[in-house]
């Protein structure tokens, strides 16, 4: 049985967020962060122009995995959870979750 954690409440610090999005290794499947890029730029494209993101929880989950190392890759001076994109992608993987999923290290 695999370990399972809690996805971030609403309301939870910038901390939780940055943790919980490091439970899921983004870059598998994608050959590393430019493959996995690409996918998130197509993402986060048609979440700017009509607030849609997909149903596809390991995928949304490797968004927020790749949003977590910009943010640190960037100096990370602004708080994670104060990204609404970032927002919005926990809110969906909470939503179509029911709130708790596996930890997924595919390192």
């Amino acid at each position: 049985m695999s370990e399972h954690c809690a996805v971030p409440s609403e309301n939870s610090d910038a901390q939780a967020h940055i943790d919980f999005a490091h439970t899921c290794s983004g870059y598998a499947g994608f050959g590393g962060p430019e493959g996995l890029g690409v996918a998130v730029r197509l993402i986060r494209s048609d979440w700017e122009e009509a607030g849609a993101l997909p149903d596809d929880v390991l995928m949304l989950r490797r968004c927020l995995f790749y949003e977590v190392r910009a943010h640190r890759h960037s100096g990370g001076y602004t708080p994670f959870n104060e990204d609404q994109f970032v927002l919005d992608l926990v809110s969906r993987i909470r939503l179509l979750s029911g709130g708790s999923v596996p930890i997924l290290d595919f390192r």
